[in-house]
């Protein structure tokens, strides 16, 4: 309880300096959804388009066939996936500061990024877990007298303070919206650039024969850079997305037989276990692909029961289609167990990722305790 019992002493001599409308109940949880993460996607890539087959089987030129079947290959067969890393966050708003003519929405937000290990059994253990307290308000709408006695106080502590106006490749997408909103946006970038620092510490343990998974996109500028420097092969990282941009474009064929797919016409088609071929994006340096994890008759509508599928190619060369094979394969065996009726994406969840992000959750403080705390009397 440090870190809240921090924040609420810090908030209580603040209040000497600037005038509080506090939230009802001293704090109010923002209640965020998965959109945002395809609001994320769009912020690391321009392209709309994809007309570039990112693939290439040994040997030979590869097939004309926009899908592939990738029949499950079980653990028991191929352990590959032998780690998992999800993030997560929980936030709340405060209240708004107010000061001469100037005033800022108050945020405390928990973020928190997990690795989690699994065994030859199928078991698993937690190998990282990272938390920490974030005090967000803007500089820009603060004096600096009031922005230094923050950053003093905060100093030494558990808790970091942030400048929610501060510019960023998130928060951008909501440059021009309320600043409540962009704390949000700010508070996903933290979380991912601890992500991105977990990441690190786990990229020595792998092998072309122990990858990892990590949900969500490796285009976010710090993982991706990352996994480009000095590196003359593909490392050995999937990046997973349960949820996905839903406006790219898709070119296929020569001729006549060429197509522009929406990417609804492109997953209408893809069958169960099946994937589609390999294309190009961030200017060569990320290969993509889509995989159905369930039948359509299971799910409501053609996007549901697929995931978005990354690995970054350092040397701007096209990914060994062998290689797409074996981790689709492998990943297509990971669909149970699933969290159903516990998720709203329970149909594109891997297991080993909801318990990373459950073992995250469970070291958060809970929403009781918060608003207990964060009384501003």
């Amino acid at each position: 309880m440090e870190a809240l019992k921090r924040i609420r002493e810090i908030l209580k001599e603040w209040r000497a300096k600037v005038e509080v409308l506090p939230a009802a109940g001293g704090a109010l949880e923002d209640m965020l959804h998965p959109d945002p993460e395809e609001q994320e996607e769009r912020a690391f890539t321009d392209e709309s388009i994809f007309n570039t087959i990112w693939e290439r089987a040994e040997g030979n030129e590869r097939g004309s066939s926009l899908y592939q079947p990738t029949p499950p290959r079980a653990r028991i067969e191929d352990h590959l996936f032998r780690y998992f890393l999800d993030g997560s966050l929980r936030s709340y708003f405060l209240g708004t500061a107010l000061e001469h003519n100037r005033d800022t929405p108050v945020h405390y937000a928990q973020i928190g990024a997990c690795v989690l290990w699994r065994r030859d059994d199928g078991t698993v253990q937690r190998e990282h877990l990272e938390i920490r307290h974030l005090l967000l308000a803007s500089k820009q709408r603060l004096s600096d007298e009031a922005w230094l006695f923050l950053e003093h106080r905060c100093q030494n502590t558990p808790v970091v303070l942030e400048d929610l106006t501060a510019s960023d490749a998130i928060s951008q997408i909501y440059s021009d919206a309320d600043l409540r909103v962009r704390a949000g946006g700010k508070i996903r970038y933290k979380m991912r650039e601890l992500e991105a620092e977990l990441m690190q510490k786990i990229l020595p343990k792998l092998s072309e024969n122990c990858w990892l998974i990590a949900d969500g996109s490796l285009m976010f500028q710090p993982i991706l850079q990352s996994l480009v420097e000095g590196r003359k092969e593909i490392p050995p990282v999937l990046g997973v997305s349960k949820n996905f941009r839903k406006d790219p474009q898709f070119e296929w064929g020569k001729g006549h037989g060429f197509q522009r797919l929406s990417i609804s016409k492109l997953l209408a088609k893809l069958g169960d276990k099946h994937r589609t071929a390999v294309f190009k994006a961030s200017q060569g340096r990320v290969g993509f692909w889509y995989v159905r994890l369930r039948p359509q008759g299971e799910v409501d509508y053609p996007l549901m029961g697929v995931v978005k599928c990354e690995v970054v190619t350092p040397t701007q060369e096209p990914v060994p289609t062998d290689l797409v094979d074996r981790l689709s394969a492998a990943l297509v065996a990971e669909r149970n167990v699933t969290p159903h009726g516990h998720d709203r994406r329970w149909h594109a969840h891997l297991y080993p990722i909801h318990l990373a992000e459950e073992s995250i959750r469970n070291a958060f403080y809970s929403r009781e305790v918060v608003q207990q705390l964060m009384r501003w009397r």
